[in-house]
């Protein structure tokens, strides 16, 4: 019977096995039972694949045998390995681990529930060679995770990029005996995730760090939300615009480039004029339909490096990146055009107007706050200057 069949039997009976080869005298695992790697992974710390087949070297026959033969533990944990050579092979034999009476039914407990986390969890050896995986990584990855055993990340085809951060973040992990979380994006069989995972240390009896256990969480749809809600705490639920306080950290950000003569930078300040008549006249629902439409025309008149917000009721603002004053009045001036074109529930316009104040960040502004009041004048002075109440004046 071939290994692969003997496997799959011993398998089925829930035996901790693997199929070993000795070449050159030295012992290697082809393949392994699952309740096997169950084992390696509940005795973490006290007995992994290297130094079991580190202990069948040592004691493995030297004038060879063909017949079953035991090795057993030096120490704590006290197994025991009987192996029995293959017909096909005089180098392949099937491996059987015992452990002493008490072990195996909280192994499998154990084994199940990593073997059924939706996570993907691993283990990795001094060597950043993977000593288990779980089904999740196969998964995740579309390579079985039979074949990643005793290999490294680099040796089953992790990108060089992110195996060498994954091996950085181990290796600190084995230095420090602390955890370590890392972010990152994988492009896997589902398309690029975004996952967090977690390395921590698993110690030896002596206190050393022996191996790393690694758990990586999909948070993709946690990120995504994330960003929903960090976009909706930064803009005016009624418009779409940016709000007060997104405009003002924004606006900061391009004044600091100005100042380092890195661009230049236009803003205006605009206000409706007698919108608590439009309010009168249509209801709050007819002024929520014009202050809607004052935030479309704002976006269509601005590009994509632009910044358009409203600061509140009927004031708004749009800051015109790498604009001249004059560009930016022309701005202003089709703006007003198309809010003066305003109609609420008919084809008529209801004849809004609105007073705009325009000026070119210089060096006397010297923070955001400073430049908005500057402009926020200018508009107030054309509102109560007489700035036609249908018009677009701008100053």
């Amino acid at each position: 019977m071939s290994p692969n069949r003997w496997l799959a039997a011993l398998a089925a009976a829930r035996v901790p096995a693997f199929h070993c080869r000795r070449v050159v005298g030295e012992v290697t695992i082809v393949s392994r039972t699952p309740e096997f790697v169950g084992v390696m992974q509940a005795l973490a710390g006290r007995l992994d694949e290297c130094s079991l087949l580190s202990r069948l070297d040592d004691q493995w026959p030297e004038t060879g045998t063909d017949g079953s033969f035991t090795i057993a533990a030096a120490h704590d944990p006290a197994w025991q390995c009987a192996l029995q050579p293959l017909d096909d092979d005089a180098d392949d034999h099937l491996a059987i681990l015992s452990l002493p009476a008490g072990w195996q039914q909280p192994n499998d407990a154990f084994f199940s529930i990593v073997e059924n986390l939706p996570d993907v969890v691993t283990r990795f050896d001094r060597e950043f060679r993977y000593r288990y995986a779980n089904p999740p990584m196969a998964r995740l990855t579309g390579i079985p995770h039979e074949t990643r055993l005793g290999r490294t990340q680099f040796e089953v085809g992790t990108s060089n990029e992110l195996a060498g951060t994954f091996q950085a973040t181990y290796r600190q992990v084995f230095d420090t005996g602390e955890p370590v979380e890392l972010e990152f994006d994988y492009p896997g069989t589902t398309g690029l995730r975004h996952y967090l995972g977690r390395a921590t240390p698993e110690f030896d009896h002596e206190g050393r760090v022996a191996t790393v256990l690694s758990v990586v969480r999909d948070i993709t749809e946690l990120k995504r939300l994330q960003h929903q809600l960090e976009q909706l705490a930064g803009t005016d639920p009624l418009t779409s615009l940016l709000n007060r306080r997104s405009f003002i950290a924004r606006l900061g950000t391009e004044l600091d480039r100005v100042r380092r003569e890195q661009g230049e930078l236009s803003l205006l300040v605009l206000d409706l004029n007698n919108f608590k008549h439009i309010n009168d006249r249509f209801g709050h629902a007819g002024g929520d339909q014009v202050l809607e439409a004052v935030g479309r025309i704002l976006l269509s008149e601005t590009t994509s490096h632009h910044i358009a917000a409203r600061l509140g009721g009927d004031e708004f603002c749009v800051a015109l990146i790498d604009t001249d004053e004059a560009a930016a009045r022309r701005v202003a001036q089709r703006i007003g055009e198309r809010v003066g074109n305003i109609a609420v529930d008919s084809a008529e316009p209801i004849g809004v107007g609105v007073s705009v104040g325009v000026a070119r960040a210089d060096t006397q502004d010297t923070t955001a706050l400073d430049l908005l009041a500057r402009v926020d004048k200018l508009m107030y002075q054309v509102k109560f200057g007489g700035a036609d109440e249908t018009g677009s004046n701008c100053r």
